[in-house]
């Protein structure tokens, strides 16, 4: 439960921190429509800034959880450890196999943009 919980936290920061760089961008006031988001997403100076800092705050959010849970995971199914342990293991492995680790990551990541082109039908 305490690595869902660290997930949980994780991922609410994450939304705190995609809100934070839109409201930085474009103010508190929400598109008036879809396409009038989609155009100034699309072709505006902003716009592009907020595509280059959100794809750069998800890969740091996306880099911290494969550390901490790539091995956790498996490690909690398969032997009796803690959270920590657990957490502190997958860190040692991704530290010691840094490319092959990364190698992992984007086979995941390209495998889920696969998964998802037929209207997210790969992830259900």
């Amino acid at each position: 439960a305490a690595i869902g919980i660290m997930l949980f936290a994780l991922f609410l920061l994450w939304l705190f921190t995609a809100q934070s760089i839109y409201t930085s961008l474009f103010g508190s006031e929400p598109p008036a429509s879809v396409g009038a988001f989609l155009r100034d997403v699309l072709t505006t100076k902003k716009g592009w800034t907020l595509i280059l800092l959100g794809n750069a705050a998800g890969l740091v959010f996306a880099v911290v959880v494969l550390a901490t849970t790539v091995v956790a995971f498996p490690l909690l199914l398969d032997r009796d450890v803690g959270a920590v342990s657990a957490i502190e293991t997958s860190a040692r492995a991704v530290m010691a196999n840094p490319l092959q680790m990364a190698l992992w990551g984007l086979i995941v990541a390209v495998l889920l943009v696969i998964g998802s082109i037929p209207l997210f039908a790969g992830l259900a």
